[in-house]
């Protein structure tokens, strides 16, 4: 029975992290669909462009998502 109860720990635990990399996945879906990447510039240019930074700052945040972080810490400095 103790070989049940701890692989049924690490599920609960590997649940725990999915969940967590979920979070901050859609923190990142709720940024891209933010006001910043909507409509035109005054001078007619595309605003849905974004910077390789952000996406690799946002793709660490979703690496490094661990369960029980601050719902500020989702997202990049």
């Amino acid at each position: 029975m103790n070989y049940i109860a701890r692989l049924q720990g690490e599920a609960d635990a590997a649940h725990a992290k999915i969940a967590a990399k979920d979070q901050a996945i859609q923190a990142f879906r709720v940024h891209l669909h933010g006001e910043k990447f909507r409509g035109f510039e005054p001078d007619g240019s595309r605003k849905d462009w974004i910077a390789v930074a952000d996406v690799l700052a946002w793709l660490t945040i979703i690496k490094d998502a661990e369960p029980g972080q601050a719902d500020d810490a989702v997202e990049p400095a």
